[in-house]
């Protein structure tokens, strides 16, 4: 017998129409309802089939899960009452069953919706009683548990397809009932085998579904007037009421249900309904509502909340900020933001008030404590749930297993807890942060205790990677916020964990990322200079800062090394405990422990501290024991130039004059010392490595260039000449006494005698022949040799190359000197045949044909033309020979200084060269030609090789170049100075020859086509300017012939012919070369040719070519109307605007491209509707993912509509444009509102509605730029104000003045609207500049604040027009009768009349300044107009005498010494205003 089929609803027997016929009887027609209700659990086994039976009985349409607004409440009201009491009990029935059938009656949204649907039949009087029997929060609580619990398995395509989905409601496996006692992972988080799984569609369905449902409760439950509306929501509320343990674990599974449902997101089709699933108001109304335990005093329900809430908020606060980060969608952003404030709102309610209020009250047994720091008791044991399962990520990890991802996103998302403490803690202040510090010193603590880094106890073990991360994570985040805490927690941090100390007798393992993290939050800890103390204290006083460097030392000697330094071999060679380590990037040792060490030193004033660490670790680096390491190591860190650029921008600020010479004179002797030691080992059995001199004095090879390059300042050189002179003689002993060229490294001496030369030249060699003798010469001698010598135990190629520079930088500085050319040419002959033939390394012959080519190629200019040729070619083979990259590099270098620097008869040498490569036909040297010939200047290098090059970059288009688009752009460069008789100017095909390649080649980009239109538009120029000419006129002729035939009527146009013809139509001279109406015609074909030929033009480039013609010219044709209406009717064709409309915006680039062109012809050519319309089109292109550019030009597009519009229609656009329909236009509503402003004429209107509208839209316009929403809406609502401002005075009114100076004020202020900080030196400039646009325009009142220098310069500029306003911004007021000169002077009378209200800006200042100082540079900006301020303001002596009385003590010292600098620097003696204090 064949198997038995599944009958599906569709082919079952007993379908909905047959039951019908089966309970109808010929007497009576239809059954009664109650009855068919009654059977329905009878009669079907499936929820599905239930639901669809009991909608149709009590009269719902077939379509009723989908039907929604007035047509829904239309049908709600047609319904029997007492049929839909019925069904909502039995839905509730279905619903609380805790049998297997209730579990799958559960995970039915259709039973949901049909839920809801009854709330919204039934009035809340009838169905709240129902609610409240059936326990709608357990039900609530067991849907969620059973089906979006973390434990369940997301199920895959496989699972859904192997699942049989006829499996009746008998087989499914029984679920286990939820424990009142909020048990983890109770109420069955696992299925057995026959429960249904959903996919993630039915998943969030169910969801959406179920919060439908509670959507409605809550909304029930919020009382719309007084009396029975009051009762009922009364009603509502008691519905969703429960325990505060049972509302814990409904938020708990609700958050952790938003948490997989976003995880399921890419998976499920059509609408993911984002923004629906992330909004938590629901659940926070169902936690709101609980019954707080009577043991709770605070009535925060804390214990609850952190048992139950804690892991999946954090866990869903990490996926929402991952969400943020990458989707593109902007009102999904908002939706997280909203999710995201919820949850934080949340935790600092329940998680942070409560534990701050008991730290707060624990303050007076806090000094009774034997703990070593404050405890925050309460928020440690609240973290409780988080430091479990943070432990069991350890344990994963310990286990050498990956941790989960839950678990890392856990970990990830912990140290935010630290954020939000600080965020909401009240430290507004300076004296509220100093009071809330030991709150946050307390969270810190309790969240490393949670994460498992103990700061009271050292380790027993290594402490886990996952809690390292954490730590740093928190230690991040307390630098981000510019939050310290004390030294003795980062101490303790620093011994505990970092890996150096502890745990004691066991492995251990260093973590840098945590010593890294430590130093970037606070480096004086590790900085400090230990005191000499003893006992105790002892331990306490270590140089931690020597410890680090030791341990660094220690692992590129002894440990694992570095990353990038071990290859396989080397790696291979460790043991197997340093295979266990991990390895740390050189990098990071560099940038955040070794520098931010330095700049720690150099703010403790005591730099000289960091070099003499450093020098101990690079002479303890060259101990004798350390030789076979040395050997192995390529590259020490210690050296590493990251090291001495550091060095240089703290050097000359950090360290006297006298500092530094005592520092290289300490060097100096260590050479001397070195020397000594060469001499006793000649006479004695010394090994010289083993002695202290070598060591140090292989330290100085290394300390000294560093040292050198710091020092730029021409007072240190002067200070320190004689000990520069020293070691000139010193070094130069090294290179040339073959003694030391086995106990010194011969490269760094040559490139510090380098810096010394450099340094002592212009204050002492230039002048002095006899020092050029006595020291550069044997330099220079030596040089040659050790450049010219075969690579030997001396000179291995980094020491050529390092010579090689020394006689570079020689010839440079001698070739001012007469004779030079004698030493010049044959070192520069012998460099190029160097470099030239490959007598270097791959890596110094790199950077030395870059050097070369950057810094020295001017030497060519001493050379003859026919040896400079040569020189040229050779070290153009010696750029070719180098790879890609560094060729590349090279020869920009090259050419940029040729072009740039060099004679005019170099640059004509290297035209000339660079030709040659063109005509080469090696590929790579065309390619380094045409990138040379970027830099070109066509007007520097003569007539007849410029037409040269264009000729062969003619040929190499013509012929079919690999570079097209580089050739085009460089011809074109070319062609911006006159080339008659080059073959381009001369012949009137080669036009169309190049067309041809483009098209035979299939290189027709948009940059291609772009340039060739350039290039024909530049030809062509030349040629129509002189066209009289007879070879002008044969050139046309052809041309013209050309252009015929290509226009022929009904023939294609391929897209470089149409780049041609639009190069000619903008150039031509009453339309002699091409008719309008033929190129209309041209036109026509080609946006109606569907052709599929690549080559044919394409539809964007046809449309842009409708969009550039001016409609003068077609208005002069008789071409405007005809053409208008067949773009119309094409439009109407091709493009659904109107459906764009509703659905345009955010679409595929190619799209929005396209749409943005249809726009500009679309406003060009006057084809919509009405203005309305055209602003709706022009919103939802702005929305579109184009460029900027592409939008500047849909906006200016804009300006030509807007310019011809009458006023009214202006003034009604302006409404429509501050309350966009869509909040995703907002910005760029604001964005073309300022367009529309930019249209306004400077007078009022007659009519006095418009003249009101007029005069309104300023204030209007402030009072939106105070809630700006984001930065692009600010910048746009600004802009508007600033036009209105300067260009239409007239519109504003003292009200609107005045309401501007409110907004502008509110804007720099506390209660300005959130906006990035990271633009906030803009922001301020902007402000900046509208204060001085009123001052000068309309005269007002500044506001003070300070950031860059730049914004120091603007403020500024704004107190001196204040203060000294330009005659132009004073409107003088004639009176009759006799007046004083004084008052005949407007500037003057504005000055005293300014100098009344200037006090509370002085008192201001001197009170900010108690709070903090300026920044140094904008000191510099600020104090010339501070000192204006003063100079106006002692004009009323009895306001600043006030002033003087009000400020307290610390402000009246402050005030001294303005009033003191301001005495000094206008030279005037005046009793300090309040002098009888």
């Amino acid at each position: 017998m064949a198997p038995q089929r599944t009958v599906r609803y569709t082919e079952n027997p007993y379908s909905r129409d047959r039951l019908l016929k089966f309970q109808q009887t010929p007497e009576n027609g239809p059954a009664p309802s109650r009855p068919r209700l009654q059977a329905i659990n009878q009669n079907f086994s499936d929820v599905d089939e239930q639901v669809e039976q009991a909608a149709h009985i009590i009269g719902l349409p077939d379509d009723w899960a989908t039907t929604t607004g007035d047509e829904r409440d239309r049908i709600a009201q047609s319904v029997v009452r007492a049929r839909a009491e019925w069904v909502l009990r039995w839905t509730l029935d279905k619903l609380k069953d805790e049998t297997a059938a209730g579990r799958t009656a559960r995970g039915t949204f259709a039973l949901w919706t049909l839920l809801d649907w009854m709330l919204d039949v039934l009035p809340a009087s009838r169905s709240a009683p129902h609610l409240r029997d059936a326990a709608f929060p357990p039900i609530l609580e067991r849907t969620l548990i059973e089906h979006f619990d973390q434990l369940d398995p997301i199920p895959t395509s496989e699972d859904l397809e192997t699942s049989d989905i006829s499996v009746s409601s008998e087989t499914i496996g029984e679920s286990a009932k939820p424990s009142k006692k909020r048990k983890r992972g109770a109420a069955g988080a696992n299925g057995s085998v026959g429960q249904t799984i959903l996919g993630p569609s039915e998943l969030q369905k169910l969801f959406l579904s179920i919060r439908t449902v509670v959507r409605s409760i809550t909304g029930l439950s919020i009382p719309r007037g007084q009396g029975e509306d009051a009762v009922q929501a009364e009603l509502m509320k008691v519905v969703l009421r429960t325990e505060s343990a049972q509302a814990g674990s409904i938020a708990k599974n609700w958050l952790v249900a938003v948490e997989k449902l976003l995880g399921l997101a890419p998976s499920t089709p059509g609408s993911q309904h984002l923004a629906e699933i992330m909004d938590l108001s629901l659940v926070v109304d169902i936690w709101e509502l609980r019954t707080v335990a009577a043991s709770d005093e605070s009535g925060s329900s804390a214990d609850e909340f952190s048992a139950e809430c804690l892991v999946p908020a954090l866990t869903l606060l990490n996926t929402l900020k991952a969400l943020r980060s990458v989707h593109p969608d902007q009102s999904v952003a908002s939706s997280t933001d909203r999710a995201t404030q919820t949850i934080e709102r949340l935790l600092a309610r329940h998680l942070f008030a409560p534990a701050r209020a008991a730290f707060l009250a624990d303050a007076d047994k806090a000094t009774e404590s034997t703990s070593k720091y404050r405890e925050a008791t309460l928020l440690a044991s609240s973290l409780a749930p988080l430091r479990a399962r943070l432990l069991q990520a350890a344990q994963i990890e310990d286990d050498g297993e990956s941790v989960p991802a839950d678990l890392a996103a856990l970990s990830g998302a912990s140290p935010q807890l630290l954020s939000l403490a600080i965020r909401i803690s009240p430290s507004k202040t300076p004296r509220s942060k100093v009071a809330e510090k030991p709150w946050i010193e307390a969270v810190f603590v309790a969240l490393a205790e949670c994460a498992g880094c103990a700061v009271t106890t050292p380790p027993a073990f290594v402490t886990p990677k996952t809690a390292i991360e954490v730590l740093v994570h928190a230690i991040s985040i307390l630098q981000a916020h510019s939050v310290s805490i004390k030294s003795d927690i980062l101490k303790d941090l620093f011994w505990y964990h970092s890996g150096i100390k502890y745990p004691i007798g066991k492995d251990k393992q260093v973590h840098w990322s945590l010593m890294a993290a430590l130093i970037e939050l606070d480096s004086s800890v590790f900085v400090t200079e230990p005191k000499g103390l003893t006992g105790p204290s002892k331990a306490q006083q270590t140089d931690l800062a020597q410890v680090v460097f030791d341990e660094i030392s220690k692992a590129q000697f002894e440990g694992p090394g570095f990353a990038q330094e071990l290859d396989q071999k080397s790696s291979s060679k460790r043991g197997p405990k340093s295979q266990n380590q991990p390895q740390i990037s050189r990098v990071t040792v560099l940038e955040r422990i070794v520098v931010p060490l330095m700049s720690g030193f150099a703010t403790n004033r005591n730099l000289l501290g960091f070099i003499r660490r450093w020098d101990d670790q690079l002479a303890n680096a060259y101990r004798h024991e350390n030789r076979k390491a040395l050997k192995d190591c390529r590259d020490m860190i210690w050296e590493d130039r990251v090291i001495s650029q550091a060095l240089a921008q703290r050097f000359e600020q950090s360290l006297t004059q006298g500092q530094i010479a005592n520092l290289l004179q300490e060097h100096v002797q260590r050479m001397d010392n070195l020397g000594s030691a060469l001499t006793a080992e000649a006479k004695q059995d010394v090994n010289v490595k083993k002695l202290a001199a070598y060591k140090k004095a292989a330290s100085t090879a290394v300390i000294v260039p560093a040292v050198l390059q710091s020092i730029e300042s021409d007072e240190i050189i002067e200070a320190v000449k004689p000990q520069l002179r020293s070691l000139l003689q010193s070094y130069s002993t090294w290179v040339q006494d073959d003694r030391y060229s086995t106990h010194t490294r011969l490269p760094l001496s040559w490139l510090a005698l380098c810096q010394l030369v450099s340094k002592l030249w212009p204050i002492e060699l230039h002048g002095s022949v006899e020092q050029q003798e006595e020291l550069l010469s044997p330099l220079i001698e030596q040089s040659l040799n050790d450049v010219s010598a075969a690579s030997g135990k001396r000179v291995d190629s980094p020491t050529r190359a390092a010579a090689m520079l020394f006689l570079l930088d020689a010839c440079d500085y001698l070739q001012t000197l007469p004779g030079s050319e004698d030493l010049i040419r044959p070192s520069l002959d012998k460099i190029l045949q160097i470099l030239s033939s490959g007598g270097l390394n791959q890596t110094e012959h790199v950077k030395m044909v870059g050097f070369f080519c950057a810094d020295f190629i001017h030497l060519f200019g001493h050379l003859g033309a026919e040896v400079a040729q040569r020189s040229l070619q050779q070290l153009l083979a010696a750029v070719s020979s180098l790879d890609d990259d560094a060729s590349n590099t090279a020869i920009q270098s090259l050419s940029q200084a040729i072009f740039e620097q060099g004679s005019s008869s170099l640059q004509d040498l290297y035209v000339t060269a660079l030709r040659e490569l063109l005509e080469n036909d090696n590929t790579r040297t065309q390619r380094l030609a045409i990138t040379s010939l970027y830099f070109v200047r066509p007007s520097a290098i003569s007539r007849e090789r410029r037409e040269a090059v264009l000729d062969q970059l003619t040929n190499l288009v013509v012929l079919g170049s690999q570079d097209v688009a580089g050739v085009l752009s460089i011809m074109v460069q070319l062609m911006e100075a006159s080339n008659a008789t080059a073959k381009i100017s001369s012949d009137g095909a080669v036009l169309f020859a190049i067309a041809e390649q483009l098209q035979k080649s299939g290189v027709l980009s948009s940059t291609t086509l772009h340039s060739l239109q350039q290039l024909v538009q530049l030809v062509l120029e030349q040629i129509v300017s002189n066209q009289s000419q007879s070879q002008n006129m044969i050139y046309l002729g052809k041309l013209k012939g050309k252009l015929d035939s290509v226009t022929g009527k009904g023939k294609p146009c391929s897209a470089a012919n149409l780049a041609i013809l639009r190069a000619v139509v903008a150039v031509q001279k009453q339309n002699t070369l091409l008719q309008p109406k033929q190129y209309m015609s041209v036109l026509k074909t080609c946006l109606t040719n569907d052709s599929s030929n690549d080559n044919a033009a394409s539809l964007q480039d046809v449309i842009d070519t409708f969009n550039e013609l001016p409609t003068a010219a077609l208005t002069e044709a008789k071409l405007l109307d005809s053409t208008q209406a067949y773009l119309r009717t094409w439009i109407n064709d091709n493009a659904d605007l109107e459906s764009y409309l509703v659905t345009g915006g955010q679409g595929p680039l190619e799209l929005a491209e396209y749409v943005a062109r249809l726009h500009t012809t679309v406003a060009k050519y006057k084809l919509y509707p009405n203005a309305q319309w055209l602003v709706n089109f022009t919103l939802k292109c702005l929305r579109e993912p184009v460029s900027e550019q592409r939008k500047i030009t849909t906006t200016t597009t804009m300006r030509d509509v807007f310019a011809h519009l009458p006023v009214f229609e202006k003034l009604d656009l302006v409404h429509t444009l501050t309350q966009p329909a869509d909040p995703l236009d907002l910005s760029s509503s604001y964005r073309l509102l300022t367009t529309l402003i930019s249209t306004f004429e400077d007078r009022y209107e007659s009519n006095i509605e418009l003249k009101n509208n007029q005069l309104a839209l300023l204030p209007r316009l402030c009072s939106l730029l105070t809630h700006s929403p984001d930065h692009a809406s600010f910048n746009a609502l600004l802009s508007g104000i600033n036009t209105l401002l300067s260009s239409t005075p007239s519109l504003a009114t003292q009200h609107s003045i005045e309401t501007t100076v409110c907004a502008l004020t509110t804007l720099a202020s506390r209660s300005s609207p959130a906006l990035p900080a990271s633009n906030a030196p803009a922001i301020y400039a902007r402000l900046c500049e509208s204060t001085r646009l009123i001052l000068l325009l309309h005269r007002g009142r500044p506001d003070v604040v300070g950031l860059t220098d730049a914004n120091g310069a603007m403020f500024a500029r704004v107190l001196a027009t204040l203060c000294n306003p330009p005659q132009s911004s004073i409107q003088k007021t004639h009176t009759g009768g006799k007046t004083s000169k004084t008052l005949n002077d407007p500037v003057k009378a504005a000055r005293e009349k300014t100098s009344a209200f200037l006090y509370p800006l002085l008192a201001s200042y001197c009170r900010f300044q108690l709070s903090g100082r300026l920044e140094q540079g904008v000191r510099e900006k600020v104090m010339p107009s501070i000192w204006e301020v003063v100079g106006t303001a002692s004009l009323s002596r009895d306001g600043l005498d006030a002033m003087f009385a009000g400020l307290g003590r610390s402000e009246r010292d402050v005030w001294r010494g303005v009033w003191g600098e301001w005495e000094s620097v206008h030279g005037r003696k005046d009793l300090l205003s309040g002098d009888v204090v």
